[in-house]
């Protein structure tokens, strides 16, 4: 298959996402791929900071010129109009490499991305990723108006209807989505993984107390309310917090404010170097904040901490109940948090036999190398259904 991707942010980012996971096993089957990117932007978000450019054989990164002045320039709204913006400039160079390159599959992923619709490609995929009307809601503040919300699903369900296959990231999307949907979900490369762990763990100072981590997107939806109290409940842990965002300076200035030593906070790094922190750490959190976006999430981080065979305490979340067989620890408070992590140092055994169950559903269903196989064979099954009804 060749496929063209229209990405919002920056493709050699901090933030590794689903698309770089699922499109780089792509490329490592053999598929091309074609990724259309707007330029460099000076901004918090993890999709904007840059890293080392790595190129990787099969997958193209084409850049869209766009005028400078709009660009840069901070607007109401900013995240949204700049995504609509880029979409809407990005058909030009959309059609040119349909048209040179013979594209096979179009991915879109987001409402702002309904004008390439209309390109003339054999199949389109549209991919529910995430909750995109909670996550406009956010984005709207108090701007997020009932009229504004029925327009954005009137859209978002055209795109999924007009698409020759929705993939959803959850279940718990899935059952909301329209058109002819699949569940998609999220995973973990085990190459990585495994060349990770061979490398060795970073240097941590937690002078030989235990180590709790966490990694991630310090954003709205993570609930560092509740890593603050844990870590704060309990000094005798080092707490290793790994990743940026939008909320990570405010979380650090409250961090130092109240003289936490016992947490270190790395900041963003290549997401190569994610498994060897993970690989430092005792205990995993997959802590989120209970709200629609995160309920019908498929949170990757898990499958990352449980390639490393570490047992995990997370926040009970809707989607859990489909990949959760008795391997996790639920906490949705600070004192069922700090218990739980307790109960997991006090006995190692039971915590090494619930990762190993962790590791082995892992494996088995939450491979990116999986999840690659099921979308290259999904998408001509749903062009030859289509034809024939």
């Amino acid at each position: 298959m060749k496929i063209l991707f229209p990405y919002m942010a920056r493709w050699h980012a901090v933030n590794w996402t689903r698309y770089h996971s699922l499109l780089s096993a792509l490329a490592d089957a053999g598929h091309v791929v074609h990724v259309l990117q707007p330029p460099p932007l000076q901004s918090a978000e993890t999709n904007f900071q840059e890293i080392a450019r790595v190129d990787r054989p099969n997958v193209h990164v084409h850049d869209v010129p766009l005028a400078p002045a709009l660009w840069n320039a901070r607007l109401p709204f900013d995240k949204l109009v700049k995504k609509a913006y880029f979409s809407y400039a990005a058909y030009g160079a959309a059609r040119r490499l349909v048209e040179r390159e013979g594209i096979d599959v179009l991915l879109l992923y987001n409402i702002p991305q309904y004008r390439l619709m209309s390109l003339p490609v054999p199949a389109i995929v549209f991919d529910y990723a995430d909750d995109y009307i909670d996550m406009l809601g956010h984005e709207l503040g108090r701007f997020d108006f009932a009229p504004v919300r029925r327009l954005a699903e009137k859209i978002l369900h055209r795109m999924m209807q007009r698409a020759t296959v929705t993939t959803a990231v959850s279940h718990v999307l899935a059952a909301q989505a329209r058109g002819n949907v699949r569940v998609l979900p999220n995973g973990v490369s085990l190459a990585k993984a495994r060349a990770a762990a061979a490398r060795g763990s970073p240097g941590v100072a937690s002078e030989g107390k235990p180590v709790v981590g966490f990694i991630g997107s310090f954003e709205y939806f993570i609930d560092l309310d509740l890593m603050y109290e844990v870590a704060r409940a309990m000094p005798e842990v080092h707490f290793l917090f790994v990743g940026t965002g939008r909320d990570w300076a405010g979380f650090k200035r409250r961090i130092e404010a109240a003289g936490l030593r016992n947490v270190q906070l790395t900041g963003g790094v290549p997401h190569e170097e994610v498994f060897a922190y993970i690989g430092a750490m005792d205990i995993c959190l997959n802590l989120f904040r209970r709200i629609p976006v995160s309920h019908r999430a498929c949170p990757i981080k898990l499958f990352e901490y449980l390639s490393q065979k570490k047992p995990v305490v997370s926040t009970r979340l809707e989607e859990l109940a489909y990949i959760d067989r008795g391997f996790l620890y639920y906490g949705d408070t600070p004192g069922e948090v700090v218990s739980q992590i307790r109960a997991i140092l006090a006995d190692p055994q039971e915590a090494a036999r619930r990762a190993a169950i962790g590791y082995e559903r892992t494996v088995s269903a939450y491979t990116w190398d999986r999840i690659a196989a099921e979308f290259a064979e999904l998408v001509p099954r749903a062009q030859s259904a289509r034809q024939a009804a």
